[in-house]
């Protein structure tokens, strides 16, 4: 965190501890709707592998347990701006918020990694079950899964040895505080996430169009995997924040509120974005149903496509 200079704090208003002016409750709105969306879909996933494929992988596991920390993520958000001030102006906050929110602040920032690089895990790990062994493709997948692991572990690391002891990250006033800039790692972290995220999303096109598929099946799966793109978009507008937060402002708490919308809505997205694939042979049954072919027909294509349930002919080709 960025100390401002004397003449900075000289130009802030008088606190207002008791009423202070507020963001109001849009981003308990935004967290609160996406989220069980997020869960929604996690669980359809699971529906589809259990009830219609009868199988599941290490694919669905992962995104179950990137579910869970994105929970946590939305938790944390929520904490921040509804209790510990990070919906107010920096001045107006208490001692205790300061401490709180900067708790909450890690507890968020590490919860973040963890969900980010579970979820990137989970699609490499459906990679990994069309990926032809001896292929580039493989090779690459199995590279990507070695830096997606690499940057959890780097960028954890550096989150809670950037103060000795650990603690002075929230002990603002600590007699000798000893912090690294906070600047470089978040920066890093927020670069490193976009990148692996377009690794992640990119990784499968050629292998997909090379599919002996009919070129509008193809054009649609590449288009299902592609929606991977938005959650690459909420990362690229989260570092935009990131930057703005630890380098253009010293309000930070209010400013921070876009920091904070933009980190839940990115690892939500991301449990979304990864599951729609999963979900194609239910869709596939619902549109049976309406055509008049029973779901034990679906489910042969389905597992015909390699079991990954996004390579399940349509309907209308069966």
């Amino acid at each position: 965190m960025r100390f401002p200079p004397p003449e900075v704090i000289a130009s802030w208003p008088v606190p207002d501890y008791t009423n202070p002016i507020s963001r109001g409750p849009t981003l308990l709105i935004v967290e609160l709707t996406i989220l069980p969306v997020a869960l929604i879909c996690v669980a359809l996933r699971l529906y589809v592998r259990y009830f219609m494929v009868r199988k599941t992988w290490w694919d669905d596991w992962l995104m179950v347990v990137a579910a869970i920390f994105g929970t946590g993520v939305t938790i944390c958000v929520v904490l921040a701006s509804q209790k510990y001030g990070w919906n107010i102006h920096v001045w107006d906050l208490t001692l205790v918020q300061m401490i709180q929110g900067r708790q909450v602040s890690i507890a968020g920032q590490t919860l973040f990694v963890f969900a980010s690089g579970f979820e990137k895990l989970s699609i490499l790990a459906t990679y990994l079950r069309i990926a032809v062994s001896g292929t580039w493709f493989r090779r690459l997948t199995w590279a990507s899964i070695v830096l997606v692991n690499l940057v959890m572990l780097v960028f954890t690391i550096v989150l809670w040895t950037q103060c000795n002891p650990a603690s002075e990250y929230w002990n603002l006033f600590a007699t000798d505080r000893t912090c690294e800039a906070e600047g470089p790692p978040l920066m890093g972290q927020a670069s490193a996430t976009v990148f692996t995220d377009l690794v992640v999303y990119i990784l499968p096109m050629p292998t997909l169009y090379q599919l002996k598929l009919p070129q509008w099946n193809r054009i649609v799966l590449m288009a299902v995997f592609g929606l991977g793109g938005l959650v690459c978009v909420a990362g690229i507008m989260r570092t935009v924040w990131v930057h703005h937060v630890v380098y253009s402002t010293y309000d930070i708490t209010w400013e921070g509120f876009y920091l904070w919308i933009w980190t839940a809505v990115e690892v939500n997205l991301g449990v979304i974005c990864g599951c729609i694939p999963a979900l194609r042979p239910l869709l596939s049954h619902w549109n049976g149903q309406r055509s008049g072919y029973s779901s034990s027909t679906i489910i042969t294509e389905t597992r015909r496509g390699l079991d990954i349930g996004v390579y399940v002919i349509s309907t209308n080709d069966v």
